[in-house]
């Protein structure tokens, strides 16, 4: 009788597998480039520009110039300094959402997942609860009854992305609660506590860095679509979703109104992407 030896990687499956983690650093390299560049841009607005997003700087609809390089709106303000300065409202409350979604995601995943039992049917049953709803709607019934501003914003869109995290990290630790490891410190006398902190975070880490970029891709789309219904951030503050329905009518006469809000958000969702693909990408290239 022939035994079955697992025969070691080949050649081929090395070298595609530092391709794919070669690749995948590139694909997180050039995300955190853009949404870095997007973010020192946003924050130091107040330090260069020469108008504030609400002064006028010039005629309305003043085309691009070396004056105001994104032209003026419709009221005559510079609308570069609007754009940056709705890039760190949007960009602000994408991170906000994705970081308390993060926490309270990750604490209801390990919670159930390594204690099991009637705390995980609880817990479950909530998270079930959120899922029944679709997310967009949940989200636009929620700010249409509460009074629409940001912190109210970042809570509702923080409850919708809470769900994928406890199920993701639940799901990892239910698995890890099985291994030598985690038996080994629960003979040993650790608590609950200790076993979450030094042995189920560090595991369960690759998989909260994807899902915190793509919460946060979600959750700038998100609030922008609500920003643009009038159910976010509101006016005069500038957020690209409130910019993109503010200056839809003038599309014909001047067409760098709308679009430089929606490239801005084409590209921060884009780099938000590139950061959870090569992420995933190099998880899977460990595997």
């Amino acid at each position: 009788m022939t035994d079955i030896v697992e025969s070691p990687a080949t050649p081929t499956a090395r070298r595609g597998g530092r391709l794919s983690a070669i690749r995948s650093r590139k694909e997180v390299t050039a995300g955190v480039v853009i949404l870095a560049v997007m973010i020192l841009l946003s924050l130091t607005v107040p330090l260069w520009a020469d108008y504030t997003p609400s002064q006028v700087a010039g005629p309305p609809f003043d085309p691009p110039s070396s004056a105001h390089w994104f032209g003026t709106d419709d009221l005559g303000r510079d609308y570069l300094v609007r754009l940056l300065t709705a890039g760190r409202t949007s960009l602000g409350i994408s991170v906000a959402v994705a970081v308390l979604a993060m926490v309270v995601g990750a604490v209801i995943g390990i919670a159930a997942g390594l204690r099991g039992g009637w705390l995980d049917s609880i817990l479950m049953a909530g998270i079930d609860l959120v899922l029944s709803f679709p997310s967009l709607l949940l989200a636009l019934s929620a700010v249409t009854v509460l009074n629409p501003t940001k912190t109210i914003l970042i809570l509702v869109l923080t409850l919708i992305s809470v769900p994928q995290f406890a199920r993701v990290v639940r799901t990892s630790c239910m698995e890890l609660r099985s291994r030598e490891f985690v038996l080994s410190a629960r003979v040993s006398g650790v608590s609950s506590v200790a076993i979450a902190t030094k042995h189920l975070v560090p595991n369960v880490l690759p998989l909260l860095t994807v899902q915190f970029a793509n919460t946060a891709a979600i959750a700038i789309l998100v609030e922008s679509s609500l920003s643009y219904l009038g159910l976010g951030v509101q006016p005069p503050e500038p957020s690209w979703g409130n910019m993109i329905f503010a200056s839809q009518n003038y599309m014909t006469e001047c067409p760098w109104l709308p679009l430089a809000p929606a490239a801005a958000l084409l590209l921060a969702s884009v780099g938000w992407g590139l950061i959870g693909e090569g992420f995933n990408a190099g998880k899977r290239s460990l595997i």
